[in-house]
């Protein structure tokens, strides 16, 4: 049987139509009549320094229009006629976000044509933490798939362009309890890897209504793959010293890759009917979709309390 692709993941598909005429300058229009879609170009800095901001979110507040800042912090977000007044979110880990309308955003750049966005610091306040001395053991928590399943999570959607389906996110739901868990390893699988270069930031959650809510980790924890690898990948979560005490959310959120020509395939193992609970996100800034009863290829090596 020829290898699926979880369908639950495939569920916004970009209508080609609307993506087919763009006007030359992005703040104008062809022939007196609104362009069929309007690309904002612009990059992220931070405030007070007034350096760029790497990987930073950028897309329509609960929708499926979004992207992912480069290193340099610069983006480029399409906009499809009729959005003007959708409201597009900015964040960064460590810094505020900021929520501006599609329309204000136009008018950022109406002199250059680049819109600059700058972010104030936050930084980000840790839940203090009181570790004494107790019985600790290892555990591994969450699923164990491996490559050869016959279905995959896929965190691309085509016919996007690769710079559409940048922000696009995969976790799985962590079932730790109330015991205080040191994270110390997380184990990803990739069933198909097609980029010379990958590279995911790793999030952690806490969950609220079922569903994942605050990151838990004060900065950004970026994984990078390299030659097309696949299988099963390890990462040292020790330097990070990360403590839950609840039940989580761990995520791998697809960030930057090589090539950038056109999108081809990188996807995780997954199942159905399963023993997990896994979630995704469509874009940098769309809402979290659960998937009830999931096989997937990813867990965490934690120590806990005995």
């Amino acid at each position: 049987m020829k290898n699926k692709v979880f369908p639950l993941l495939l569920l916004v598909v970009l209508q080609a139509s609307a993506f087919q005429t763009v006007s030359k300058n992005p703040l104008e229009t062809q022939q007196g009549l609104p362009a069929e879609k309007t690309i904002i170009t612009g990059r992220v800095i931070a405030q007070d320094t007034e350096e760029p901001i790497a990987y930073a979110s950028v897309g329509i507040l609960n929708g499926s229009i979004g992207t992912i800042s480069s290193e340099e912090g610069a983006f480029s977000l399409p906009i499809p006629a009729g959005h003007q007044e959708q409201t597009v979110r900015i964040s960064a880990l460590g810094h505020e976000a900021r929520e501006i309308k599609v329309k204000d955003l136009l008018a950022m750049g109406t002199k250059t044509g680049l819109v600059t966005v700058a972010l104030p610091s936050k930084p980000v306040a840790l839940a203090e933490v009181k570790v004494s001395p107790k019985n600790w053991v290892t555990k591994e928590l969450g699923g164990t798939l491996g490559p050869n399943s016959k279905f995959a999570h896929s965190f691309i959607i085509n016919p996007r362009p690769i710079q559409a389906n940048l922000g696009r996110e995969i976790g799985i739901h962590i079932n730790n309890g109330q015991k205080l868990s040191f994270l110390s390893k997380l184990n990803f699988c990739l069933k198909s890897n097609r980029y010379d270069l990958v590279r995911f930031r790793l999030n952690v959650y806490d969950l609220k209504n079922g569903r994942p809510h605050q990151n838990l980790l004060p900065k950004d924890i970026y994984v990078t793959v390299k030659n097309r690898k696949t299988g099963w990948i390890q990462v040292d979560l020790e330097p990070y010293d990360i403590y839950v005490e609840q039940d989580f959310v761990i995520s791998l959120e697809w960030i930057d890759c090589r090539p950038k020509t056109h999108s081809t395939s990188l996807s995780i193992p997954a199942a159905m009917p399963g023993l997990q609970t896994a979630f995704h996100k469509d874009a940098s800034q769309s809402k979290w979709q659960k998937i009830p009863a999931a096989g997937m290829g990813m867990n965490v090596l934690v120590q806990r309390e005995k």
